[in-house]
């Protein structure tokens, strides 16, 4: 099993990985200014920079001074620790150690393990855990994981991720399953891949309207409605968003839950920047409907739809405002927008793209 290292003063041993650490912490035998080194890694971070272990560790003022040190400086006590050992060790050559454990990796540089992972990567932390078809945890695992077996991230959807193995299984495990490599880096990448990982908190409903339309038709068994959302998005982070997921919950004036329905939306929500929402239908949408054919219709945000416009100005006669939903049931006196799935784009699929 692969192990990590923990460093306390001039005292190192090995443990065997996360769950450990975390019986360590609630024990008071980790402190916030421990160090710790992942399976294979040559890098070493505070066990307080470790988002699983954070809010486990006691407090300790005695170790305030301890994280007043760079990483850079503390990776080189470490490695002082074990030079000692091996004897006489030049003034060039503590320099040059110096050196080279503060040059850090900056993004997609390999840093643990055989054959190395990236900060785009992330480790099963559970044994027993597995890919799942749907992201609920009472759906059969069907591709199991073993511990600190490695994953890529495709997209998040609540409290789950949608991985990949390095075989190309794919499915949902929970996010509490894993620990993104990225987590194990610096205050700089976390920054910078934080919102590839958790691009939900970067995306918000900054407005949101609703218009309801009566749609009793005769020989309907059920009373339907047709409301007209209009639905800005907002995105803080440096990357583009897409695949965006929103739930509507509807609610009556003493705030009881009606009815919920999901709403696929397609296109970009552009980096620092604001779009609304609108429909696309097909150039037939008319000869369908008269015949009584349900006419598909493509939720878009404005911002993809006037790229498209650009190569295909036909489109602006097929297009509207506001998204269409059906709503079974008595009408509603609230609504609330939740943004349930969104992936982050990369920066080289953007440019690829």
């Amino acid at each position: 099993m692969a192990q990590w290292l923990v460093t306390q003063g001039d005292n190192q041993f090995p443990v065997d990985g996360i769950a450990e650490l975390k019986q360590l912490a609630q024990s008071g035998s980790l402190r916030l200014g421990d160090l710790i080194q992942p399976p294979g890694a040559n890098d070493w971070v505070y066990a307080a920079e470790v988002p699983d272990l954070a809010s486990l560790l006691p407090e300790d003022d005695d170790d305030d001074d301890d994280l007043g040190y760079s990483r850079g400086m503390a990776a080189a006590a470490v490695t002082g620790i074990m030079v000692m050992g091996l004897g006489f060790v030049s003034l060039l050559g503590v320099g040059a150690i110096l050196f080279f454990v503060q040059q850090l990796p900056s993004g997609d540089e390999a840093i643990v393990g055989e054959g190395g992972l990236s900060y785009t990567q992330m480790i099963v932390t559970q044994p027993d855990s597995g890919l799942r078809a749907r992201p609920d945890t009472k759906d059969v695992i069907a591709v199991p994981l073993a511990k600190d077996d490695v994953l890529e991230l495709l997209t998040k959807r609540g409290s789950f991720y949608k991985a990949k193995t390095t075989t190309g299984g794919e499915g949902w495990i929970p996010v509490a399953h894993v620990i993104p490599m990225y987590q194990l880096g610096g205050a700089k990448v976390r920054d910078e891949y934080d919102p590839l990982y958790n691009p939900d908190r970067y995306v918000e409903v900054t407005n949101a309207r609703w218009m309801q339309l009566p749609t009793d038709k005769p020989g309907d068994e059920e009373e339907s409605h047709i409301t007209i959302f209009e639905l800005q998005f907002s995105n803080d982070a440096q990357y583009d968003m897409t695949g965006l997921v929103v739930q509507v919950t509807v609610k009556d004036v003493k705030g009881q839950e009606l009815e919920t329905v999901e709403l696929p939306i397609e296109g970009i929500i552009p980096t620092d920047g604001r779009t609304m929402v609108g429909t696309l239908v097909p150039e037939d949408a008319e000869k369908l409907e008269k015949k009584g054919e349900p006419v598909p219709k493509r939720r878009v945000t404005t911002y993809s739809y006037e790229q498209e416009l650009e190569s295909a100005p036909e489109l602006e006669a097929l297009y509207t405002s506001g998204v269409e939903v059906e709503l079974s049931g008595e009408e509603f006196t609230n609504a609330e927008i939740d943004v349930i799935e969104l992936r982050a784009i990369p920066k080289d699929e953007e440019e690829q793209g």
